[in-house]
């Protein structure tokens, strides 16, 4: 698929097949997403890829209470890569989104399928925290997103885009 192609193409998917994720795809798109840019060139992110099933279901038992939602699952995703930059990093929400952005690309050239969550950012709840740390995620270190990749179920039709443009 060449570059334009994947830009056009890629879709948001909130909903997945039960297929698991090979480790050497996710490895790929870890790959990728390592060589987006970072402020100053610093470097400091930190990918947590989970894959297993009670450790996905986990976080988002422990998000679910955190919001009062009954019904949240994360998608019942395959996999999930949670990217962390220490909290004082000045551009740490620049860093995280250039990483997922490539995340989101390498995922559809890969043939799989992903959804950005924001419901770690500023998330503070002890519970949340416990499965962070329980996951090797630094104390100090916070997100501002993560992904949930899977093998597409249902791909929605692309939606108009209406984002004004100005030439000069």
């Amino acid at each position: 698929m060449d570059a334009i192609e994947m830009l056009l193409t890629r879709r948001i998917i909130r909903k997945y097949k039960t297929d698991e994720v090979p480790k050497d795809l996710l490895e790929k798109i870890i790959e990728c997403a390592k060589a987006s840019p970072t402020g100053m060139n610093k470097q400091e992110r930190l990918f947590t890829v989970v894959t297993k099933d009670e450790d996905i279901q986990r976080l988002a038992s422990a998000i679910a209470k955190s919001l009062d939602r009954d019904d949240y699952h994360i998608y019942y995703a395959k996999a999930l890569i949670i990217v962390t930059v220490p909290e004082d990093l000045k551009l740490g929400d620049a860093d995280t989104s250039t990483a997922m952005q490539n995340i989101y690309l390498a995922s559809h050239a890969l043939g799989l399928a992903s959804v950005w969550i924001n419901q770690l950012r500023g998330n503070k709840d002890e519970g949340v925290r416990e499965v962070l740390s329980s996951f090797k995620i630094p104390e100090n270190h916070i997100s501002y997103g993560m992904m949930a990749i899977g093998y597409a179920d249902e791909v929605p039709k692309a939606k108009e885009r209406t984002e004004k443009v100005v030439y000069l």
